[in-house]
């Protein structure tokens, strides 16, 4: 009675102990077609394209559009989704589905690809692979009405490591544009690889002082372009002279240095279009501070009182390396408060543009602050890719390893009745902003 128990047992038992103890059974498995690939669509290949393919600022090391690229990087992938360092989203979950350019993996995606690359990253059937995605191969924003380069090209020299520098676009000549126009869309391209980001400004055809500009615009890593709804629009005009605020930084030596055009494109709303909004893009930013030596904690704060009722359509915190954290928050005239935008990991490497996915209205009298906190300490050295001096006081200033303090709103206002004239257009759209990344 017991040998048959026993062979009972190990005849029940054979299968599974067949099978080995790191076998699957065939329909758990996850494979890259079936259950990674789409993923990576849907949140990842926004930036890991193949060379060549438009991105703006939205670009990655290496494209992870089809298996052959994914698979050497499986392991290195499971690690960063793992550690939520991609896909850089930096925003906290309190806003979570408010913004249109969310790149967040649920938990059940992140345990996806742990389980894919755990498992021997299988390749599957490529005949249950999803639809490639076609992306777009010119500019995001579709055919441009205008393009406008650096009115020279210019040399980036072999020694430089960090350099800050306002240069001409091309002057808008009548042949270019032969009437004022709303601008719906600006989108930037970066001509090299050692462009950190770009701003673009624009000063009245009759001012000569690069200084005199307002904000249009911009790119970093991370910044995607900006699309204005129907009725809110930037005014261009005929004459005007636009600059690229260019910061490059690369490692200097020799046979480094590399030649930029760096280019700026428009879309346009219909000339019959009608705008009954001027949208803005203005920093609410601070200048005048000095960051101490060796503080952890340093926090810079900056206001803006909206005297109108205000649409707004999307943020984008900047500072340099010793930034910690960026936070908006609204104070209603009714006495209430909101958190606009909370950013607990701000990251230098990552210029994210937060887009709302429904523009957020404010009413009149609204106070908006920005609050951003420094780090001025050894440690931070090990976070940073320039070496920073931790032993003197940080102030204001476009290199690098100095700081800014700049809470960029996108936004138009209500002034219900008031016409809208041209002229108006073109000055507010030209209204200095508070600060100005460079």
């Amino acid at each position: 009675r017991c040998c048959a128990l026993v062979t009972l047992l190990l005849v029940v038992a054979a299968p599974a102990l067949a099978a080995g103890p790191n076998e699957v059974d065939a329909k758990d498995v996850v494979t890259f077609h079936e259950d990674v690939e789409p993923i990576l669509q849907r949140s990842c290949q926004g930036c890991h394209r193949p060379e060549g393919v438009a991105y703006g600022g939205m670009k990655a090391p290496m494209a992870l559009t089809t298996y052959e690229e994914s698979r050497p990087w499986a392991r290195s992938i499971a690690r960063q989704v793992e550690a939520k360092r991609m896909p850089p989203w930096f925003a906290s979950e309190e806003t979570h589905g408010l913004f249109t350019n969310e790149r967040i993996l649920s938990q059940e995606e992140v345990d996806t690809i742990l389980s894919w690359a755990s498992t021997g990253a299988r390749r599957g059937d490529p005949a249950n692979a999803p639809e490639p995605v076609e992306w777009p191969t010119g500019w995001l924003i579709g055919e441009p009405d205008l393009v406008l380069d650096l009115a020279e090209p210019f040399w980036v020299d072999d020694d430089v490591k960090d350099l800050n520098i306002s240069l001409k676009a091309e002057m808008i000549t009548n042949e270019m544009l032969s009437e004022p126009r709303w601008i719906k869309a600006i989108e930037f391209r970066s001509g090299s690889d050692v462009v950190h980001h770009v701003v673009g400004s624009r000063i009245a055809a009759e001012t000569e002082t690069p200084g005199a500009s307002g904000l249009i615009g911009g790119i970093a890593p991370g910044t995607e372009p900006f699309h204005l709804p129907d009725g809110a629009g930037r005014l261009l005009t005929p004459g005007t002279q636009l600059y690229f605020s260019m910061h490059y930084n690369k490692e200097p030596g020799v046979d480094t240095g590399v030649w930029d055009r760096s280019q700026m494109a428009f879309k346009f709303h219909p000339k019959d279009a009608k705008i009954d909004r001027i949208a803005k893009w203005e920093g609410v930013g601070n200048s005048d501070f000095e960051i101490p030596p060796g503080h952890e904690n340093w926090i810079i704060g900056a206001s803006k009182v909206f005297e109108y009722p205000t649409t707004i359509y999307g943020y984008l915190p900047h500072s340099h390396l010793r930034g910690l954290d960026a936070k908006y928050t609204a104070y209603y005239p009714d006495g209430t408060e909101e958190v606009l935008l909370d950013v607990p990991a701000y990251d230098w490497n990552w210029q994210t543009n937060y887009i709302y996915k429904e523009p957020k209205d404010i009413p009149a009298g609204t106070r908006v602050d920005v609050l951003m906190t420094y780090v001025n300490t050894e440690e931070r050295n090990e976070l940073t890719v320039l070496e920073l001096d931790t032993t003197r006081a940080v102030q204001f200033g476009g290199p690098t390893t100095d700081e800014m303090m700049i809470g960029f709103i996108d936004y138009s206002e209500d002034r219900g009745d008031e016409q809208i004239t041209e002229t108006e257009g073109a000055s507010a759209a030209a209204t200095p902003a508070a600060g100005g990344a460079r």
